[in-house]
This record gives C-alpha cells, sequence and structure tokens, in this order.
C-alpha cells in the first residue's frame, strides 16, 4: 500500500476537527460531507477488505436501524393518519385556515431540517466504515491526527485570548474565550478531555517499542513538553467539564499502562465513579460560586432547558418531532414571557434531544447502543488481547458520552468523527497493526 493511503484517513480526521467545530459553518460541513461521501464509496469498493467483527456488525445494525428512523420520518403520509398523531393539531389547523386541502405528510414536522440533519452524519459514519472495511490506517496514526487538531486549537485559542476579538472561525461564538477551531468553549474541553487518554496511549506506546535508553529519554521529553501543552489547553479553556470530568478521566488514564487483574480493575472504575458523584454533586452544590470556569448561572440555566425540553418530549413521545426539528418543538414550550433576542437552539442534553427529535424508537436505539459501548469497553479493559489503544478508546468515548449528558458536543462533526474513531476501535477494527500494539497476557501460558 502506498503511503498516500495511509494518510487519507488521519487527514480527513485532521479536516474534520478544523471545519468541524459548529453546525453553523455551512460551507466547511457540506465540504467534510461530500468528501465523507468520496470515504464511503472507497471504502464500499474496497477489493480485500479486512473480515468485520461480530461486535462491528452489531454496531453496523444500530447504525442502519438509525437510519431507518430517518427514512421512516421522511415518509409521506395521508392526511386521515398523520392529523390524528398528537402535536400535529396547529399544523392541520393552519391548512383548513388557508381553506387549502390537507396534504399528505411526513412525520418530521421538518422534513428538510431531518435530511440536513442527515447529512450531519456523514462524517463520522464514513470514519466507521472505513475503519471497519479498510486495511490502509493504523490506530497511532489516527490518534496523532487527533492531537494535532487538539494542539491547532490550543494554538488558536492563545492567539483568541490575546487578541479578544480575532482568530474565531464562527460569529457567534464565545469572544474572549478560548474555543480554538470551535464556536463553543464547552466544545473545544470536550476535545481536550478525549486527548488526555489518547496522548497517554501514543506515549505508552512509543515507550514501550523504544529500543533504548537514549530513545526513552526523548520520548520522556516530548512527551512532557506534549503534556504542558495540553495542560496549558485546559487552564486556558476554563470548561465546567473539567470540574466534572477531569478527574475521572485522568484516573481512568493512569490505569492504561497498568497490567492488573479483573477485580483491581472492578475496583478501580468503582473508585472512578465514585469521583463523577462527587464532582458532580459539589459542582451542582457550589457551581454558581466558580464564575471563572462557567458554572456561574449555567446549572439554573440548564434546568429550564431540560424541563421544557422534557415537556417537548411527552407531547410527541411515540414518535418524536422529527430529527433536526429540536428548535421548533422547543418553541411550542417555551414560556412566551421569557423569549428574548436568544434562542436555545438545543437541549444542552444530546439524550434529551435526541427523545425530543426521535422519540421512543430513538431512546430504545440509544439504550442498545450504550448496552453495546458498555459491552465492548468491558472486553477493552478485560481482554488480555486488547490495545492500550482499545482502552484509550473506551475512555475517551466515555468522556464524550458524559459530557453529552449537560452539553450537545454530539451536534458537531469534529466531536462525532472523534467518537466515531473510538467505536470503530472498540468494535474490533484493526487495521494494519504491529505486534507491539498488542497487549500482552496478564497470565503466563503454555
Amino acid at each position: 500500500m502506498s503511503r498516500l493511503k495511509f494518510a487519507i484517513l488521519p487527514s480527513y480526521l485532521f479536516l474534520c476537527l478544523l471545519l468541524g467545530g459548529s453546525s453553523r459553518g455551512v460551507w466547511a460541513n457540506a465540504l467534510l460531507q461530500l468528501s465523507a461521501v468520496g470515504l464511503l464509496v472507497w471504502a464500499f469498493l474496497s477489493r480485500d477488505p479486512p473480515a468485520i467483527q461480530p461486535a462491528g456488525r452489531r454496531l453496523l445494525l444500530i447504525v442502519a436501524v438509525l437510519g431507518a428512523l430517518f427514512a421512516i420520518q421522511l415518509v409521506p403520509m395521508p392526511p386521515d393518519l398523520w392529523t390524528k398523531i398528537p402535536g400535529r393539531e396547529l399544523v392541520a389547523r393552519g391548512f383548513d385556515l388557508l381553506g387549502m386541502q390537507q396534504p399528505w405528510m411526513p412525520l418530521s414536522l421538518s422534513p428538510y431540517d431531518t435530511i440536513a440533519a442527515a447529512l450531519t452524519l456523514l462524517p463520522p459514519l464514513s470514519l466507521l466504515i472505513a475503519m471497519l472495511r479498510l486495511r490502509a490506517w493504523r490506530a497511532e496514526t489516527m490518534f496523532m491526527a487527533l492531537l494535532a487538531g487538539a494542539a491547532t486549537s490550543i494554538l488558536l485559542g492563545l492567539l483568541q485570548v490575546r487578541s479578544g476579538t480575532e482568530w474565531y472561525f464562527y460569529e457567534v461564538t464565545n469572544l474572549g474565550v478560548a474555543v480554538g477551531a470551535f464556536a463553543n468553549a464547552n466544545h473545544f474541553a470536550t476535545l481536550l478531555l478525549v486527548a488526555i487518554p489518547i496522548f497517554s496511549a501514543v506515549a505508552i506506546g512509543r515507550w514501550r517499542a523504544a529500543k533504548d535508553r537514549q530513545q526513552r529519554s526523548a520520548i520522556f521529553l516530548v512527551s512532557a513538553a506534549a503534556a504542558a501543552v495540553l495542560l496549558v489547553g485546559i487552564l486556558m479553556c476554563q470548561s465546567a467539564a473539567f470540574l466534572l470530568l477531569g478527574p475521572p478521566v485522568l484516573a481512568a488514564t493512569i490505569l492504561i499502562p497498568m497490567r492488573l487483574g479483573k477485580t483491581r480493575i472492578r475496583q478501580g472504575f468503582l473508585a472512578i465513579f465514585a469521583l463523577i458523584v462527587i464532582a458532580a454533586g459539589t459542582l451542582v452544590v457550589a457551581g454558581d460560586r466558580l464564575p471563572g470556569w462557567g458554572t456561574s448561572a449555567s446549572v439554573e440555566t440548564r434546568k429550564q432547558f431540560w424541563a421544557t425540553s422534557a415537556a417537548a418530549v411527552q407531547g410527541q413521545a411515540l414518535t418524536g418531532w422529527g430529527f433536526g426539528t429540536f428548535q421548533e418543538a422547543y418553541r411550542r414550550y417555551e414560556d412566551a414571557g421569557s423569549v428574548d433576542r436568544f434562542y436555545v437552539n438545543h437541549a444542552h442534553n444530546d439524550y434529551l434531544e435526541i427523545a425530543v427529535e426521535g422519540g421512543v424508537p430513538a431512546l430504545l436505539l440509544v439504550v442498545a447502543f450504550l448496552i453495546w459501548w458498555a459491552n465492548r469497553s468491558r472486553e477493552a479493559w478485560m481482554s488480555s488481547g486488547a490495545t492500550i489503544e482499545q482502552k484509550a478508546a473506551s475512555i475517551a468515548s466515555a468522556a464524550i458520552l458524559l459530557h453529552s449528558l449537560f452539553d450537545f458536543p454530539l451536534r458537531t462533526s469534529a466531536i462525532t468523527a472523534v467518537l466515531a474513531v473510538c467505536l470503530a476501535l472498540l468494535a474490533g477494527a484493526r487495521g494494519t497493526i504491529r505486534s507491539a500494539d498488542v497487549e500482552k497476557p496478564r497470565h503466563a501460558t503454555l
């Protein structure tokens, strides 16, 4: 295989991190989506695809069901059917007031927004399928591309903080705050959280592959410098996400190089879960006393967003309002007296927003995915044949999924691309590997 082939997937991941930091970047996201189509064509036309593991097939089944949900929401229905769906009374009344005959309508409140939402899935879908069907990539190279994207955002963040109003990619953003290549400082924080285990996996892999003390000294110096850059980014970002997720992510990362028995691993993750609970409780109780870390009033506003979003879920629980229609659905239940020039574009909880848009079917699919993810993460830590990259992928994906409980990082192509890479590794995708990439068995075998 040529070196050019091995550069395609990591280059595309880097491009996602550079251009996919906001859903508002129309042309940037269009470029990513068009490029994703090319990746999908390459993956499906591959002449020598590796065998997809059972875990990978189960993940692709979940993806296929998600695609079916999108398609079902776009199928036109006769008036006798769609007018009886709860929540559609206002739409039907509007046609009556205009003196128009009731047309055929789909489940989605706004089919064009649903199509747009489907297109946003192309970048992560292309990375997932390409990593499962192609051999022209290596886990370490993908991780290096991710770290390059994080370093680029940290450099941009330094320039943004220094200038105050310049070096921002998006018109609607957090001016005066380091956001990197993103529109939102919290999404920049997600990338930095993910970078912690990813960086550790790369450093550990290089350390183990070193042939002599001189190489290890060089690796140590380079790793120390890279860790310092990452720390600068974390201190500069000052997102509340670090207060909640930083300690458990760091604690889990420390476990990566350790060769522990299954009992010790379980004990370690129970302690990490306790850290999350303590951090969450502290943030709720004392969050308003930490304005420098973006927690001032954020808890109260999120409670309001979640309460209104929950009402929207109840109003259309069976089918949802349609993927990509959160803003329209939210406005129906928003307190008219609190409306001003600012509007709520997301629920600040990706799972709740999925419930609003997809209803019970989408929630059941989320549950199926989380069960799959939990099983694969357990295997990444308990199996003697797991790699350090799979362990790092489990931590990185956990950080994204946990952050999605109180924000919306999965609404950006950048973070969904990172999640897709992690899921592909957890699903057993290997690409081209070295023997040193596989963890040695914890117990002697005969």
